[in-house]
């Protein structure tokens, strides 16, 4: 019997993300199983707690900033709204860790740049980032695009005549917008909030550089410290990643049960658009708000890192100061590891994002076109890591490969490409779908009609209608893949160390200004990547 190209597909996707996803989160519980590791792991209620607390208070800071931000930009005519709203994707695109080290530069109790300057000028410091406060600002800062870019999404999908029959009964502007839409936004409010914790909750760069010096541990910085003592505490590593796997999914089933039951249908048959408020002069004033952010998130910190980049070396003092280039002729001519690094992050960074466009394109298809368990398994897996810390898949991957002759790759790149592939495939897949599901069947069914197999009508009719998603997918992965910092600080070696990892190393070596210009350059690629994409859109826009 002839079997279907379509089954010997969805099969071997199957197979692949079982490899992916199933067999890393198993290594992590096979590893963590271990009572005695578990109890000094529960036991160890400080780091507990300072985990708990930077994952739940920087999910309420983000989800407040984020939904704030997307009501002004999206409900209110607030001045230069378009503009603004493009600017809110910025913070997605700046590393965490290179925020944290600018902010350590500008709030260090001792030597930051603000401090040092409120001390010449009133002898007073006026605020000190390294601890629990640091970390969490810095990290609300970072995350708040997420938020307002669901939220924004759900506010523009509700139809205003919602609103508008409030007001017949009686509700003023802000009392309907209270009553109706802010309920109606929770779906989208607790989806982000939950992507907000799971992401912060294995976060290792901002508490690495903010909270350690301040003795703010959390999990993610002892999964690192355990795995770098001798010899490596491994069954401890895996039980805090058991740990904080167990708190994320609870938090999904959570946020499942919050929503179940109830109705939040926002959008009729008929075409609309959200009404926009006037508050008059208000609009000025949350117009300045949204900058600020901005000028916190993104302004101030890439200011800090291109000036410390070109400066001599650190200080306030106009008169010490010498701009040149030598910190950058230092990071790519003399620097031993910086070249080795920016090649192999710029490969990994090509190799994962083309993995992820071809997995999203094949997965997307299945899931959307065909029905049975084989599809159903197939989303399940590749959104699975949705509720997985990056920290934790990395101790899942390190779990599963090391050791393992049939595929040796542990200690090489390749490691790190199946980390990276596993943490970024929701959100090809995710993408992919949606855009899959804007294509009708019939034009697929019309190149099997003319004699076009299942990867000929994949190759012709698919990728065409779907080039502009999946370049899309492309770019956004590679920028994330050369800003990665969770997985890689685990499972790099000398010969396969990144971007990220050289400039951590950087860090504790004191070298800032070496940081600084190794920084820079890994912005400039990753703006480039952003320029390119939307030249990419302007042309199929024009054409």
């Amino acid at each position: 019997m002839k079997v279907k190209a379509e089954t010997v597909l969805a099969s071997a996707l199957l197979l692949l993300l079982l490899g992916l996803v199933a067999a890393p989160a198993f290594a992590v519980l096979r590893s963590a199983w271990d009572w005695v590791a578990l109890g000094r792991v529960l036991g160890n209620v400080t780091v507990l707690g300072n985990t708990l607390l930077m994952g739940g208070l920087t999910t309420i800071f983000a989800v407040l900033i984020g939904g704030v931000l997307a009501l002004v930009l999206v409900r209110i005519r607030t001045p230069g709204r378009g503009l603004l709203e493009a600017l809110m994707l910025l913070p997605l695109y700046i590393t965490p860790l290179l925020t944290a080290i600018a902010w350590s530069w500008i709030g260090s109790p001792r030597g930051g740049l603000l401090n040092l300057l409120a001390l010449r000028l009133f002898g007073v410091t006026l605020i000190d980032l390294q601890g629990a406060g640091g970390v969490i600002f810095v990290a609300s800062l970072a995350y708040a695009p997420v938020p307002f870019l669901l939220i924004a999404q759900a506010m523009r999908s509700m139809d205003p005549a919602l609103e508008d029959s409030a007001r017949v009964h009686g509700a003023g502007t802000w009392a309907a917008f209270a009553r109706i839409t802010l309920p109606l936004m929770r779906p989208a409010a607790y989806g982000a909030g939950v992507l907000v914790f799971v992401q912060t909750m294995g976060l290792f760069s901002i508490p690495a550089v903010l909270g350690v010096t301040g003795g703010f541990n959390v999990a993610a910085t002892e999964i690192y410290r355990l795995l770098n003592t001798y010899p490596p505490r491994l069954a401890q590593a895996a039980a805090w990643g058991l740990i904080l796997l167990a708190i994320t999914v609870a938090t999904v089933l959570a946020q499942n049960r919050l929503l179940a039951g109830r109705s939040y249908v926002t959008i009729g048959g008929k075409s609309f658009r959200p009404r926009l408020v006037e508050v008059g002069r208000l609009r000025w004033a949350l117009a300045a708000g949204t900058w600020f952010y901005l000028g916190l998130a993104v302004g101030l910190p890439v200011a800090t890192l291109i000036w410390a980049s070109l400066v001599n070396f650190l200080t306030i003092d106009p008169a010490l100061m010498a701009f040149d280039l030598r910190h950058f002729a230092y990071v790519i001519f003399v620097h031993p590891a910086a070249g080795l690094a920016a090649a192999n992050s710029l490969m990994l960074g090509v190799l994962t994002a083309t993995l992820i466009a071809m997995l999203a394109l094949a997965i997307g298809w299945v899931v959307v076109r065909r029905r049975g368990t084989i599809p159903q398994l197939l989303d399940y897996l590749a959104m699975a890591p949705l509720a997985i810390p990056s920290v934790v898949l990395a101790l899942g991957v390190l779990g599963t490969y090391a050791g393992l002759d049939i595929v040796p790759i542990y200690g090489t790149s390749a490691i790190l490409l199946v980390a990276y592939a596993a943490h970024f495939l929701p959100i090809g897949v995710r993408a992919s779908a949606a855009a899959m599901r804007q294509i009708h069947p019939e034009l697929e069914d019309s190149a099997r009609v003319s004699g076009a197999g299942l990867f000929g009508m994949l190759r012709y009719v698919v990728v065409p209608l779907t080039r502009p998603t999946l370049v899309a997918v492309w770019v956004l992965v590679f920028v994330l893949a050369l800003q990665e910092v969770s997985a890689s600080i685990l499972l790099y070696t000398s010969r396969s160390t990144v971007l990220s990892v050289a400039m951590f190393d950087l860090w504790e070596a004191g070298n800032l200004s070496g940081l600084a210009a190794l920084g820079v350059m890994q912005l400039a690629v990753t703006f480039a990547a952003i320029a390119l994409l939307g030249r990419f859109r302007r042309q199929g826009i024009a054409a």
